[in-house]
């Protein structure tokens, strides 16, 4: 089981919590592999090559969909791998180092609308750097951006002053939202996240177009057979339904949220067109 991100991602969570229960269920190991780099694409790379044999999956996320429109390698279709099962989503945070003045999302938009060229933002996935733009069209002026290898690289750096505001999922910000170190302004969602309770929504706080979350879903090669793809997605929607993977999960401010091969196919034909588009938007040149 191939995890795009570095240990403590919210791929990495999912990833070890769903594959222990999969591993119980089909009485065999699963060998989960951190595979980070290329903001994810180096894991959905080894995955699309593998051999369709029901031995080699990924758990993927939204960078799936991302790096389909950024990234120049990145030339792959929907129909170069095999959904396999839905198996979870969670919010974004939106994450500012403590020096920063503010404290709320519209006193922060209205302080980097004051001071342009002062502040910068951290970005270690594409849905992260895609966010930083929404965010700098919102305030029309530049906020710098500094690239990372994974998001929890980008953290320790807000955490140390050296870069000022960062958009990182819930299961990555949680401990530093929990501890003080970092000050969190918003979440996405309908609704407030039940770890975050104080925190308002990008909607509640008058910016919807902020509102982007991230969903988690477990793909294998092109070509894998009906009856390897009912056994791991039936293994799946069993693990997310465990009282203890729904506890754990919930934890790290992650919502199981299983859905059939079909119904994936369906959601990642649309993320990707929805993809699509906000990179054209944004002016993006592939690289």
């Amino acid at each position: 089981m191939l995890i795009p991100f570095p240990p403590g991602t919210g791929n990495d969570v999912v990833g070890r919590i769903v594959g222990q229960h999969v591993s119980d269920y089909l009485g065999q190991p699963v060998v989960v592999d951190n595979r980070s780099g290329a903001f994810g694409n180096i894991a959905m790379e080894t995955t699309r090559r593998a051999e369709p044999n029901g031995y080699t999956v990924a758990v993927a996320s939204t960078s799936f969909s991302v790096n389909r429109w950024t990234m120049l390698t990145a030339t792959y279709s929907l129909d170069d791998f095999t959904p396999i099962a839905m198996v979870a989503s969670q919010p974004y945070s939106l994450m500012v180092s403590k020096s920063v003045p503010t404290k709320n999302l519209r006193d922060l938009l209205d302080l980097l609308k004051k001071d342009p060229g002062k502040f910068n933002g951290g970005q270690g996935s594409g849905t992260g750097y895609f966010l930083l733009g929404l965010l700098n069209k919102e305030i029309g002026k530049g906020v710098a951006t500094v690239a990372y290898k994974g998001t929890t690289e980008a953290v320790l750096d807000l955490l140390a002053g050296r870069i000022n505001v960062l958009f990182a999922p819930i299961t990555t910000a949680l401990p530093y939202y929990v501890s003080g170190e970092a000050k969190m302004v918003a979440v996405s969602g309908t609704k407030r996240a039940p770890l975050m309770p104080d925190v308002p929504t990008f909607i509640e706080s008058g910016y919807p177009t902020l509102d982007i979350g991230t969903w988690f879903a477990m793909l294998g090669p092109k070509g894998m057979a009906s009856s390897d793809v009912e056994v791991l997605s039936g293994a799946v929607a069993k693990a997310v339904a465990e009282p203890d993977a729904i506890a754990i999960l919930a934890k790290n401010g992650i919502s199981p949220d299983y859905r059939a091969p079909s119904d994936l196919a369906s959601f990642l034909k649309e993320d990707l067109e929805r993809w699509k588009d906000i990179v054209k938007a944004s002016g993006f040149v592939p690289q």
